[in-house]
């Protein structure tokens, strides 16, 4: 998970427990200033009313107990009614729930688009299965026949390069390169995560950045790159190249050499080694 994502969560945890705190306040306010109320009622009703006192005694040299007493309740006809002020909602009751409507909008509002911002796209594009094309069009396309120039697929964010190689390596095993005879290079550069591009002299994948280079393979060539690049599954679905983009499966280690054909530059550098 990145920086900024936790940064997201962090924020959205915050507001939301802020605002909970004063939706709380709000409401022990407000229950506070009606058990007042209600209690202020009663003693008004208790004052207004007699209180009816039965004396019970017996005969006989007991001593006779303390008095009994009870309180009539008042009748319902008698009850007084509420006045315009008490059901009048306070300055101070309309700002609080003004305000917590208002901080529970902007708070529904907030999450959503966090929620949007972070969780992945299910229907379509980077992160999903993509469809590159037919297999047999890419296969003579980025393979002898179209020199071996791969095909970038910018919904994948990713290279399409011919492969003939061995495939001594696990990550071979887990892509299906050497079945299906390519590979989906994702094009971030493992160093720093720049764009990497494809030099057409020297049929290497060379960074701009920092100058890390690549081969055909993806496997690592010179530079700071700590082994070569990312690459994601391949599946062929009725004649169709299939890629699972969400499922990023990391670059071979420095010194892995499976293709011997593209072992090295075919041609001048684009980018100058430093």
């Amino acid at each position: 998970m990145s920086p900024g994502t936790i940064a997201l969560i962090v924020v959205a945890a915050s507001v939301a427990a802020w605002g909970l705190f004063m939706a709380n306040i709000t409401i022990r306010r407000e229950r506070k200033a009606k058990a007042e109320a209600k209690a202020l009622d009663a003693h008004a009703g208790d004052s207004g009313s007699e209180p009816v006192v039965h004396a019970i005694t017996e005969p006989g040299p007991e001593p006779e107990p303390e008095p009994r007493v009870t309180v009539a309740k008042v009748p319902a006809k008698a009850r007084k009614p509420l006045t315009p002020d008490q059901l009048a909602v306070s300055r101070r009751q309309f700002l609080n729930r003004t305000w917590s409507a208002s901080f529970g909008v902007f708070l529904g509002i907030f999450g959503m688009s966090t929620l949007s911002f972070l969780w992945p796209k299910l229907t379509g594009g980077f992160g999903t299965r993509i469809t590159a094309g037919s297999y047999e069009d890419l296969l003579a396309e980025i393979g002898p026949a179209g020199g071996f120039k791969p095909v970038f697929v910018a919904e994948g964010r990713f290279w399409l390069t011919y492969y003939d190689g061995t495939g001594d390596a696990p990550v071979y095993a887990t892509t299906f390169a050497v079945e299906n005879k390519m590979q989906a290079l994702y094009r971030k550069c493992v160093h720093l995560g720049c764009s990497v591009p494809h030099c057409d002299t020297s049929l290497l994948f060379e960074c701009p950045c920092h100058g890390s280079k690549y081969k055909l393979s993806g496997e690592y060539h010179e530079g700071p790159a700590p082994r070569g690049l990312d690459r994601f599954p391949i599946e062929i679905v009725g004649g169709k190249v299939v890629v699972d983009t969400g499922d990023l499966q990391t670059g071979p280690p420095r010194g892995t050499d499976t293709w011997a054909k593209f072992s090295g530059p075919a041609g001048p550098l684009c980018v100058p080694s430093a």
